[in-house]
């Protein structure tokens, strides 16, 4: 079993259902092992770009429904690697699985468009590039179901500032089925994409609006890691993405900021000739 040493049980006793990934980790740089050694669903944690997305958005109680056990056995297991009793663990029993019933009758007769992300997070893939592109797609009427192994918890906030609700079935610990829709008469259609603008040639287009922080960032830099010197990437942002620009000084990129409306800024990146290319 892996042990922390970490700052005793004083601390360690601090870890509740309601603790965030971030919060643990943030304390417990060691519990990673504890989470990733847990259940095979907790080990995208691992992984940089959804720790930055998930943990400050998933909380301990949260990651064992992912894992589809009890919270207070996940509990149990990170206090045990802290050197923690366990008072007052949560004890109420993984949800079991509902019956197949279908979407709510106020989504009947809509069109429903159909994302299997589960083999994808199997295999490691990141499956949230499909899921943002179906989502662009939808009419204002068209139900988005998404299959997934485990309650994909970050996309109903990141979603629902798109304009979004949800209705999440789970049909077994690893099928979830989660029904995307707008509601009727709110006036809550998703924000209109305009056309880019014609980027210098050869250059990619990145348009990370509607994406909840850090994700903008996460999705530029992801991207930049594989530009060549002097290619150009031309980032279609909601704002002045401040938190960026040192990013991108360190890195050695040249870009250049254009107010393009209300709500759309275009930043048109270049990686400098004289500057590595990262390689993975």
């Amino acid at each position: 079993m892996v042990r922390c040493n970490c700052h005793g049980a004083e601390r360690a006793g601090m870890i509740s259902g309601d603790t965030t990934i971030a919060e643990l980790l943030a304390a417990h740089p060691a519990l990673m092992d504890v989470l990733a050694d847990f259940h095979p669903h907790l080990a995208q944690f691992r992984n940089r770009a959804r720790l930055l997305m998930m943990a400050p958005r998933v909380s301990v109680a949260q990651a064992a429904g992912m894992a589809s056990v009890p919270p207070g056995e996940l509990l149990a297991a990170l206090r045990r690697a802290v050197g923690a009793g366990t008072p007052g663990l949560e004890e109420r029993a993984a949800p079991a699985p509902s019956p197949a019933v279908g979407p709510p009758p106020v989504l009947a007769g809509r069109r429903t468009v159909h994302l299997d992300a589960r083999e994808d997070i199997r295999r490691g893939v990141e499956p949230f590039a499909r899921i943002m592109a179906a989502v662009k797609g939808l009419q204002e009427e068209d139900v988005l179901v998404l299959r997934a192994p485990f309650e994909p918890i970050p996309l109903y906030e990141v979603l629902g500032r798109r304009g979004l609700a949800h209705w999440t079935e789970r049909r077994a610990p690893d099928d979830w089925a989660v029904w995307f829709y707008r509601e009727t008469g709110d006036g809550g259609a998703a924000p209109t994409d305009l056309e880019p603008a014609t980027p210098a040639s050869g250059a990619s287009v990145l348009d990370v609006r509607g994406l909840e922080p850090p994700l903008p960032m996460v999705r530029v830099l992801e991207r930049l890691d594989g530009l060549e010197p002097g290619q150009e990437l031309l980032v279609i942002h909601e704002r002045r993405p401040v938190f960026l620009y040192p990013q991108l000084d360190e890195r050695g990129f040249v870009y250049e900021t254009r107010e393009a409306g209300p709500g759309r800024v275009e930043i048109l990146i270049r990686r400098d000739r004289g500057s590595p290319v990262a390689r993975g």
